[in-house]
């Protein structure tokens, strides 16, 4: 929140919805929670991790790559649509994460059977 006029300002600057922008930054500040260092710390320590805080972020890694880039190239979608049209780079992005993890998923089921 303390960013969000910044956000605002710069979604009015590039002739952008700026409400977009600003709700495109809380997602990203969120996502950025989940591999922060002092959050990954107190997590640790309340759960008796105390020294794991390496294995919590390696193992949150992915799920951060996925929770950043799909809400990101989505809002890229959804913000540039009326100027770049359907197949922008938000689109191309999205189809990819979205082929990314139905590929993903497919060979972890096939290792479970």
């Amino acid at each position: 929140m303390m960013f969000s006029l910044f956000q605002f300002g710069v979604g009015e600057r590039i002739g952008i919805d700026p409400s977009w922008v600003v709700a495109l930054q809380a997602v990203g500040g969120a996502a950025g929670n989940m591999i922060c260092v002092h959050n990954v710390v107190a997590a640790s320590a309340v759960v008796g991790l105390l020294g794991r805080e390496g294995v919590v972020i390696r193992m949150t890694f992915l799920p951060f790559i996925y929770y950043a880039l799909l809400p990101g190239s989505l809002g890229y979608l959804i913000v540039w649509y009326a100027d770049k049209g359907l197949l922008n780079a938000g689109s191309v992005l999205v189809a990819a994460i979205v082929l990314g993890v139905v590929a993903f998923v497919r060979v972890q089921l096939s290792r479970a059977r």
